[in-house]
């Protein structure tokens, strides 16, 4: 008896240190992640401020704007805008408008659907599509010995490599999002006033005067933080690749898991 309750104990203990160190860790991580995100943006700033003329990062931005925004835009978001609307928005407007008002629907739709769910589906094809292939491409520059290149000619590979995906991506994060709740909100309407009644087409007119200018605020910076967290993520572990090419898929694994778990911990704080 005694043997099996030292035996608990020590598993007990165990777990305690194990959560220990992935909790230290994880402190580590931010606090670095956060460090090198300040030093992206202000090298990036800096240097369009005393580059006016230099369009090589503005171009870098834009071609980034188009992989994650307008590729992702019409065969990505468009269905699953279809999707949500079709299985959550339009079902969401029968089932409340029987218990709710016309108002608190509305209310409801907003912060769930339009706040909430599509913000974080956004992030997740962002993390999936923009995150993953941006970890691969810098981390192979970096075994090929391309960044050190770079850093030979006297080239800030922060400003040239890491700056544009930042702001790429949360320009094509802000803009996407966006996209997909004015979809989302507008098909589910449509969706109901189909298979239920044509009267729901009402919640159009609603719907507008319910937007409020803090929340629509809320939004923008929301989404502005994800998109930035996950360039930051898929930059930091993919400059950080230094001897081999299998460290290449361990730390894009690692630039995709740790996007997801910053981009929930941001949506928690903002739900606060």
């Amino acid at each position: 008896m005694r043997a099996t309750n030292v035996i608990s104990i020590s598993n007990a203990w165990l777990v305690v240190d194990v959560i220990g160190k992935a909790t230290t860790q994880f402190i580590k991580n931010f606090v670095e992640l956060v460090f090198f995100i300040v030093t992206v943006l202000r090298r990036g700033f800096s240097f369009i401020h005393k580059n006016k003329q230099n369009a090589l990062i503005k171009n870098a931005v834009v071609r980034e704007i188009i992989f994650d925004g307008v590729d992702t835009l019409i065969p990505t978001i468009l269905v699953m805008s279809i999707i949500i609307g079709f299985s959550i928005t339009a079902q969401l407007i029968m089932v409340l408008q029987a218990l709710g008002s016309e108002t608190k629907v509305v209310a409801i739709l907003i912060s769930f659907v339009a706040l909430e769910l599509c913000p974080l589906i956004t992030a997740i094809v962002i993390i999936c599509r923009g995150g993953s292939a941006l970890a691969i491409v810098i981390g192979n520059m970096s075994i090929n010995q391309e960044v050190k290149g770079l850093e030979l000619l006297g080239i800030d590979v922060l400003v040239y490599l890491a700056f544009p995906p930042l702001v790429g991506k949360a320009i094509s994060q802000i803009s996407l999002s966006v996209y997909f709740a004015t979809l989302s909100i507008t098909l589910g309407i449509f969706f109901s006033a189909i298979f239920g009644t044509p009267s729901n087409l009402k919640y159009f007119s609603i719907l507008i005067d319910s937007i409020k200018p803090m929340a629509l605020l809320y939004f923008l910076i929301k989404n502005m933080l994800f998109g930035i967290i996950i360039g930051a993520n898929a930059c930091y572990h993919g400059l950080h690749v230094s001897q081999s090419v299998t460290e290449v898929p361990q730390r894009t694994q690692k630039a995709i898991m740790h996007s997801l778990l910053s981009v929930f911990i941001i949506n928690a704080l903002f739900m606060l």
